[in-house]
């Protein structure tokens, strides 16, 4: 440790001669003058000091008749000053070692696995929320402490794991199992239709069928009763189950205006930005319209997306106009609203006839669309029994 301080502070090796060199030595001794690797033969002698004290070593020279030759200067100190004119590559270096150290600490990307395909709502906003985004310290992440907040956030989880590999955080999380709703046992129901239509398929779990296939049933009709006959006349309640299939004629209809507004481009605008750990600075400025897009230009890896790069960011000017619509973009209007309000209500229906048919309804294009379809018609409606 000793030698360290020295070489760091800095040290000159002298030779003294001509006079006397033991009163020499005594003299810094008395002043306190700090001397190592002495060498006496009695004519000469050959001592190391500070850079600091070798200047104080003049007055016990003079005193003691020695002539003072400085044979080398070593240390930090006198090393800069050698290479003084590489200062500026010196201090690159250290900011290179200074930087790769505080990189080294950070985070530089953050992978979700979506098991099951299970997407949730601002998943990522959370996690940097709590602490785990690019360019956050690895040693400020509390796994533990963000697994516990996670789950208290998105109830629909059953497990979180939040995993640290090198510059990469990895979070996977496994949704939680929806048990099956249970249905109680002490109450009475029967089983109506929905909807009117022709029954095709009767499958009574629980309970006394009611209509036969190829009937016609209208909307609220008895298909499954849950009161049942006993052979002495006595009457069992129940709760009744099954489900019923009929074929069904559904009507819909669509309106749409004859006009619409249509956003026109005019003048491009385009504008860098060098984005560091999600810090993004400007290289540029105008006006931001309502019209933008990004594109991230990000550099990579053999196998992973540093967090540095160039964003470009795109935008243009709009100016809203009003087109008038021809009967047939109506109509295609009309027919894309209708199947996109209408597929999730026949998921599970086997489809039939599907006709399209459009019409002038007082000056406004319309069109309507009949659906003919075989579908599960069941409703549990509860039965009060005094």
């Amino acid at each position: 440790m000793v030698s360290l301080l020295r070489v760091f502070g800095g040290y000159t090796r002298f030779c003294a001669e001509g006079g006397f060199p033991e009163r020499f030595l005594n003299l810094c001794k008395i002043e306190g003058i700090s001397l190592w690797s002495i060498e006496n033969d009695g004519v000469k002698v050959k001592a190391c000091t500070s850079s600091r004290e070798f200047e104080k070593i003049k007055t016990p020279a003079i005193k003691s008749g020695m002539e003072i030759k400085e044979l080398e200067s070593k240390g930090f100190p006198f090393f800069v000053k050698r290479h003084k004119w590489r200062c500026g590559a010196v201090l690159g270096v250290i900011i290179a070692v200074l930087f790769v150290w505080i990189m080294s600490g950070c985070v530089w990307e953050v992978e979700v696995v979506e098991e099951e395909g299970v997407k949730l709502d601002n998943f990522t906003e959370s996690l940097a929320e709590f602490g785990v985004k690019t360019g956050a310290r690895k040693s400020k992440i509390d796994i533990l402490d963000v697994q516990e907040k996670l789950l208290k956030r998105y109830p629909q989880l059953s497990w979180v794991s939040v995993n640290i590999f090198g510059d990469k955080v990895q979070v996977e999380y496994t949704p939680a199992k929806t048990a099956p709703e249970l249905k109680s046992e002490n109450v009475t129901s029967n089983i109506i239709a929905g909807k009117s239509g022709k029954i095709v398929l009767v499958e009574g779990y629980k309970g006394t069928n009611a209509v036969k296939e190829g009937a016609y049933v209208p909307k609220g009709a008895l298909l499954i009763s849950g009161v049942t006959v006993n052979a002495d006349g006595s009457e069992a309640f129940a709760q009744a189950s099954g489900k019923v299939f009929a074929q069904t004629d559904n009507k819909h209809s669509s309106f749409e205006a004859s006009s619409s507004e249509r956003a026109l481009t005019t003048d491009a605008f385009r504008r860098y930005s060098l984005s560091v750990f999600n810090l993004e600075i400007p290289l540029g400025f105008y006006d931001k319209t309502a019209l933008s897009w990004t594109t991230d230009m990000m550099l990579q890896g053999d196998s992973a997306v540093l967090p540095v790069g160039v964003i470009r960011e795109d935008s243009v000017e709009t100016q809203n106009v009003k087109v008038n619509l021809t009967v047939s973009e109506t109509q295609l209007m009309n027919l894309c609203r209708c199947i996109k309000e209408k597929r999730s209500k026949y998921t599970d229906a086997e489809f039939v006839k599907v006709s399209f048919a459009p019409k002038n309804d007082g000056g406004e294009n319309a069109l309507f669309m009949e659906i003919v379809c075989v579908e599960d018609i069941a409703e549990e409606k509860i039965v009060d029994v005094e």
